[in-house]
């Protein structure tokens, strides 16, 4: 079985907190997201209709998931969300599909013109409402726990700070605050830290995002 996580942020930042209601000028990166969204000349009418109000309903979110989901099903794939956005892949009986492994490209091909845009910035949204990217995330969570990594640098200079691969954190809570500034995640110091010990690299996670460590969630 594959768990595809869907989080914009690499964070693969999922929150428990009720639906958004939005506003007609959503805070921070997230209006950027709308922006570039919109601006796709590949964008289907679907997401377009969803996208233009510059919100994401449950109602809309639940219905690019179940296109999403059609879509699958008809390449031979079951789909089966969890309450977090991620989701299991698994053959459907009765087809040739064989380990979940080989349907990411299907499953790619499904999120365009459904989720591909709709499912991030929903996601995003309810764990990050005030529009704060990844860095400003963790320079907060660093000033709560008086984490004294790159104090007295400039916005941009932290965020080549923390984006580097080879940065860690000088304090347990730092690490935490690395791998899950929100806490949205649930992650322990323990979990951070064995995420932190292991090699990661840079990928780019959600349409129009930046750079961000690949994050393996801890079992």
């Amino acid at each position: 079985m594959l768990i595809a996580a869907v989080s914009l942020m690499a964070l693969a930042v999922v929150a428990c907190a009720a639906a958004p209601t939005g506003s007609p000028t959503p805070q921070g990166i997230w209006k950027t997201y709308f922006d570039q969204a919109l601006a796709d000349p590949n964008l289907s009418d679907f997401e377009r209709q969803v996208l233009s109000d510059y919100q994401i309903t449950d109602a809309e979110y639940q219905e690019a998931k179940d296109r999403f989901v059609t879509c699958m099903a008809n390449k031979g794939w079951i789909i089966i969300y969890n309450w977090d956005g991620t989701y299991v892949t698994q053959p459907a009986p009765g087809n040739t599909n064989s380990a979940a492994i080989v349907g990411i490209p299907d499953g790619f091909a499904c999120s365009k013109g459904t989720t591909n845009w709709i499912e991030p910035i929903y996601w995003g949204m309810r764990d990050n409402p005030q529009g704060l990217t990844r860095e400003q995330q963790i320079r907060t969570c660093f000033q709560k726990y008086a984490v004294p990594d790159g104090a007295g640098l400039s916005d941009d200079q932290f965020a080549r700070l923390v984006d580097d691969v080879n940065f860690h954190a000088s304090t347990p809570e730092g690490v935490l605050c690395y791998w899950d500034p929100t806490g949205a995640n649930g992650y322990s110091i323990e979990q951070a830290e064995a995420m932190d010990s292991g090699p990661r690299g840079q990928a780019s996670v959600g349409p129009g995002s930046e750079g961000t460590p690949v994050i393996v969630t801890p079992t």
